[in-house]
């Protein structure tokens, strides 16, 4: 009994043993597992089924700054913002009654005090039998994430505000030339005026239908170097325009060097083109201006002898009673041509230099005949013309040369629509309607059967410089002269075009109050004031001397002439009081009119002085009266502006 007493007694040691050894075994498994869950990186814990935390790893103790005791004790959730707390404790316990996985974002309290953004990661643990025994769950910070992603919102934010502020198009493109990318895609409006819908690089970039032969792009994708180029889209059916844009592709490559894409920029410099244009016809109109202003003088020097010879042949006619009605058309078609060629210089000066043209009321009708008779001898016979002409509608108020030169240019238009071709040209003048405001219209209209405008070019026509014709054939400028002209006196230019059938442009202009009768003779001249003082000429040009010499001659005055200003003021210091008046040219060497009349002012103040000059530009008012001119009249000298000039300053009429 005694040995069954110490077997069982030797068994109980052996079966404690066999525990005490279990259990430190057990404690190895626990401490063997503890460290392998301290070995996780991600902060995790253990939750049994009834919610008790029997596991804490030291990422979780060292991410909240919490003993894992407390954890144990507490749990996690104490840790959250009390709503997130409560919606988790719920989600537990669906989770643990269905089994599963579910994620789910919070902010937990960091060590630093501050909350922290974290991804909570729960999966359910079973037996082998499948019964959810509790939920493993790690906690993943997303701090980092979560700044990356601000930065990375601050960075797109500001590559959209620069996106958004560039003046134009930036595109990332394919080898096929096809968009994949624009600053465009995002925009309701389309900033380079093309089809937002347009993805190829010729409708984006350049806003062409054709596909691109030249563009930079082609050219960057195969020379895989950045270039350059300017490309002109084409003319929009409606709006007759077009655009300019200046378009930089650099290409994109891989680790080998291969072009992959290409980064194009493209700037519409519409703006910037036009700009040029109007400074360089800003240019050429200050060149025109000095070329005009340099020629006006020697022209009109020209022109004086022409006209001073024919009035005096047709005034010693009259004196001597010779009535020869046909000599004197001739002396009037000579005087007409003349006076409108001097008229034309003084418009090159006042289109060159924008100098504003004196007004008066005129009658439409005799310019419009003068200007068919002109251009009557221009046309081939091939072109018929017809004229419909009202002389009872009215006077208007303008420039008679503007009047005349907005006529030839529209007949001349027409005339090169129809050539080489038969044709009819027909020039019509009459009332125009009453307006709503009570005004009176006087209408000119000039219609051609020639080819017609096309419908794409016609918002153009009266565009500076723009002309479909042959360079050596115009310019441009012959329409958008016209319809500056018209719309400076107040009046409107309105076409109709039609391709084949021809074109009718009509000339709007307000009727002015009537100041003269119909009836009255533009070629009626009074005879000229006469007298018999003694004037002193002086002027370089022997011709424009003789011929105001004859002039004043032919007046009944007595006349010295002198073609030399510094010969001229000897003679006037030795004989001051015997002349009544001085008549002197501007430009001449050594010696100039207005230092002439300088002075002759400061020998004989009371001395009159008359000035003449080609150019009144060359002169200004305040230099006229530093000299004392008493007046000064513009070449070409015609007979009755001399006599009248003469006598007014002579009579102190000025």
């Amino acid at each position: 009994m005694s040995d069954i007493k110490k077997v069982s007694r030797g068994s109980r040691s052996l079966f404690e043993d066999i525990l005490v050894k279990r259990a430190a075994t057990h404690k190895d498994c626990l401490a063997f597992e503890q460290e392998l869950f301290d070995a996780i990186p991600l902060p995790a814990f253990f939750q049994d089924a009834d919610g008790h935390y029997f596991g804490v790893n030291r990422a979780l103790a060292d991410f909240l700054g919490v003993e894992r005791k407390i954890l144990l004790e507490q749990g996690v959730y104490p840790f959250l913002l009390p709503s997130l707390a409560e919606e988790c404790r719920q989600k537990d316990a669906e989770l643990l009654a269905g089994g599963g996985r579910d994620f789910f974002e919070g902010l937990v309290a960091g060590r630093d005090g501050h909350d922290q953004s974290v991804l909570f990661t729960r999966s359910t643990v079973h037996d082998r039998k499948g019964r959810v025994l509790g939920l493993v769950v790690t906690l993943f910070d997303l701090s980092a994430l979560k700044e990356a992603q601000r930065n990375l919102g601050e960075i797109e934010s500001q590559k959209q505000a620069i996106l958004d502020a560039f003046p134009g198009t930036l595109a990332l493109l394919d080898c096929d030339l096809q968009v994949i990318w624009s600053n465009r895609d995002n925009k309701k409006e389309d900033v380079s005026c093309m089809a937002s819908k347009a993805r190829s690089c010729h409708e984006f970039l350049h806003g062409r239908k054709a596909p691109c032969v030249d563009c930079a792009v082609r050219r960057s994708i195969l020379s895989g170097q950045i270039e350059s180029g300017i490309h002109e889209t084409e003319i929009d059916a409606d709006s007759g325009a077009n655009n300019f844009f200046d378009v930089v592709a650099a290409p994109v490559k891989d680790a080998s060097g291969k072009v992959t894409s290409v980064v194009a920029i493209s700037r519409d410099i519409t703006k910037k083109m036009q700009l040029e244009k109007q400074v360089r016809h800003s240019q050429k109109m200050e060149a025109i201006g000095s070329l005009a202003g340099g020629i006006a003088h020697d022209f009109n020097n020209v022109l004086t002898p022409i006209i001073g010879h024919a009035e005096i042949i047709r005034f010693r006619l009259r004196q001597s009673g010779q009535q020869d009605q046909e000599l004197e058309k001739y002396i009037g078609e000579i005087l007409t041509a003349a006076k409108r060629a001097k008229s034309l210089v003084g418009q090159i000066l006042t289109f060159a230099r924008s100098q504003e043209q004196n007004r008066v009321a005129l009658y439409v009708h005799p310019i419009v005949k003068e200007v068919m008779s002109l251009i009557k001898v221009a046309l081939p016979s091939t072109i018929e013309i017809h004229q419909e002409i009202d002389t009872n509608c009215g006077q208007v108020l303008m420039d008679p040369v503007q009047l005349h030169q907005v006529l030839m240019n529209l007949c001349t238009n027409s005339f090169h629509a129809m050539e080489g071709r038969v044709g009819t040209l027909t020039v019509r003048l009459a009332k125009g309607e009453v307006d709503q405001d009570g005004r009176e219209w006087l209408v000119i209209s000039v219609a051609d059967t020639g080819s017609g405008i096309d419908p794409a070019v016609l918002p153009r026509i009266f565009e500076p410089y723009f002309t479909t014709k042959d360079k050596s054939r115009g310019t441009g400028m012959g329409l958008a002269m016209v319809h500056g002209i018209v719309g400076g006196y107040g009046g409107r230019v309105e076409v109709q075009s039609e391709v084949g059938v021809g074109t009718t442009f009509y000339v709007y202009l307000p009727v002015a109050a009537s100041q003269s009768s119909p009836v009255e003779s533009v070629l009626a001249v009074p005879l000229p004031a006469r007298g018999k003082e003694h004037i002193l000429v002086v002027d370089d040009e022997e011709q424009v001397l003789n011929i105001i010499t004859s002039m004043l001659t032919g007046l009944g005055y007595r006349v010295t002439s002198k073609s030399s200003s510094q010969e001229a003021l000897l003679l006037f210091m030795e004989i001051r009081d015997d002349f009544d008046l001085l008549i002197t040219d501007y430009i001449m060497p050594l010696l100039t009119g207005v230092d002439l009349c300088a002075q002759i002012k400061k020998i004989r103040p009371d001395m009159p002085v008359i000035l003449c000059t080609g150019y009144s530009e060359q002169i200004g008012e305040e230099v006229l009266k530093r000299a004392g001119v008493d007046e000064y009249f513009l070449k070409p000298v015609t007979l009755q502006g001399l006599a009248q000039v003469v006598r007014r300053v002579i009579d102190g009429k000025t």
